[in-house]
């Protein structure tokens, strides 16, 4: 239990606490962004490197001309690819990121009610926050809020 004089620092403290977690977060979800775009970048380049490396040996102007329409079936199957690798990264990095918004809320609130004394007012701020956190859990699993 804390003293009067320590429940400003130590809500501070849980608020920062907060703050910086989903910064954390935040950084994380960005990172997994980047590394996926940089993948993409990666292929790609490596798929110039491959037409570049077909002019050179390309000895007739039938195997010269026949490198557009290869690198276009190509390019539209890397499409489909490339769609397909963004949304499983954003569902990836919104599951991750609520999971840890959802622990970063409930560490703040087990703080903040330690700092303010007791858990008095924990149960009520709990069962808002479970309702909170469904809502997003009916949404991801294809319910509406009209199916309760």
């Amino acid at each position: 239990m804390s003293t009067p004089t320590q429940v400003p620092f130590e809500l501070y403290k849980a608020n920062a606490e907060f703050a910086l977690r989903t910064n954390k977060l935040l950084k994380e979800c960005g990172r997994r962004w980047l590394d996926t775009f940089d993948q993409e970048v990666d292929e790609s380049i490596s798929e110039s490197q491959q037409e570049i490396d077909k002019l050179s040996v390309g000895e007739d102007w039938q195997s010269l001309a026949a490198i557009p329409g290869e690198t276009f079936l190509r390019r539209m199957q890397q499409e489909v690819g490339d769609a397909q690798a963004i949304a499983q990264t954003a569902v990836t990095n919104q599951s991750k990121f609520l999971a840890g918004l959802q622990d970063a809320l409930l560490i703040w609130q087990r703080e903040t009610s330690k700092a303010l004394g007791g858990a008095e007012g924990a149960t009520s701020f709990n069962e808002s926050l479970n309702d909170f956190f469904k809502m997003f859990a009916n949404a991801a699993a294809g319910k509406t809020g009209h199916d309760r």
